[in-house]
C-alpha cells in the first residue's frame, strides 16, 4: 500500500510540474541561444556555461599538462590554417556568400521553430518579441538587396503564421526593425523571442523542433559547400 502512495506523489508531482507554464526563449547576438524559464528559474541549453574556475587546474602539474594539450591544439590549428590557405581561391566573394548564408540560416531557424510550435499547439502558444534587429549588409548593393529581400520574406512569413493564430502577445511592444544596412561589410542582430506554453507542451515543441532545426543546419551546410 505504501508503493502505491509513493508511486502516486511521484505521479501528482510529475504531472503538476508538467502543468507549469514555462517559456522558451530563442536569442541571436552574434550566437544562437537558448533558455527555458520554468517556475522563475532559467535552464540555459545553448550555449553551454562555461566552467568555473578551480584552484587544482592551476598546480604545476595541471598547468604542465594543459601546456602539452595547447601545444598539440596549436600543430592541430596550423594544419588547418594550410587548409584553408589553399582555398582562399575563391576569393573575397566566397566570403559574402558565407555571411549570406549565415544570417539567412539563423532566420531560417528561427521560422521553423515558430512553425513547429504553431502547428503543434497554436491555440495555447504565447510568443513575445522582445527585440527583433537586423541590419543586413555583406558589402556589396546588389548581394545585400537580394538577401535584405530572403529575410524580409522569411520573416513576414512568420509574422503572418503568428497573426493567423493571434499568439502574439503585446504585439504593439514588439522592438521590430529590419533594414538594408548598405555602408556596413557585416550583418548584425539583435534577436530575442520567447514562446510561453505548458512545460508537457514545450517539451514536445523542443522535442520536435530539434528536427526541423536539424534539417535547417544541414540545408544550410549544403548551400554553403554549394
Amino acid at each position: 500500500m505504501t508503493a502505491i502512495y509513493i508511486i502516486g506523489g511521484i505521479c501528482l508531482f510529475l504531472f503538476a510540474v508538467c502543468m507549469i507554464r514555462a517559456e522558451a526563449v530563442i536569442s541571436f547576438d552574434g550566437e544562437f541561444g537558448l533558455t527555458v524559464r520554468a517556475a522563475g528559474i532559467p535552464i540555459r541549453i545553448l550555449p553551454k556555461k562555461q566552467k568555473k574556475i578551480r584552484l587544482r587546474d592551476y598546480t604545476p602539474r595541471a598547468v604542465e599538462r594543459r601546456r602539452k594539450k595547447e601545444e598539440k591544439r596549436a600543430a592541430k590549428k596550423e594544419r588547418r590554417a594550410a587548409k584553408k590557405e589553399a582555398k582562399k581561391a575563391k576569393g573575397a566573394s566566397g566570403k559574402k556568400e558565407k555571411k549570406k548564408t549565415d544570417v539567412l540560416a539563423t532566420v531560417r531557424l528561427i521560422a521553423a521553430a515558430v512553425k513547429t510550435a504553431v502547428s503543434r499547439f497554436g491555440k495555447h502558444l504565447r510568443v513575445r518579441v522582445a527585440r527583433l534587429h537586423l541590419a543586413v549588409a555583406t558589402g556589396d548593393a546588389a548581394s545585400t538587396a537580394i538577401l535584405y529581400g530572403a529575410v524580409s520574406q522569411t520573416v513576414a512569413y512568420t509574422a503572418a503564421l503568428l497573426d493567423s493564430t493571434s499568439t502574439l502577445k503585446n504585439p504593439a511592444k514588439s522592438d521590430v526593425r529590419i533594414y538594408a544596412d548598405y555602408l556596413s561589410e557585416k550583418t548584425s542582430a539583435d534577436i530575442e523571442i520567447g514562446f510561453s506554453l505548458r512545460v508537457w507542451q514545450l517539451l514536445d515543441i523542443l522535442f520536435r523542433s530539434g528536427f526541423s532545426i536539424i534539417r535547417q543546419m544541414i540545408r544550410a551546410n549544403a548551400e554553403k559547400n554549394n
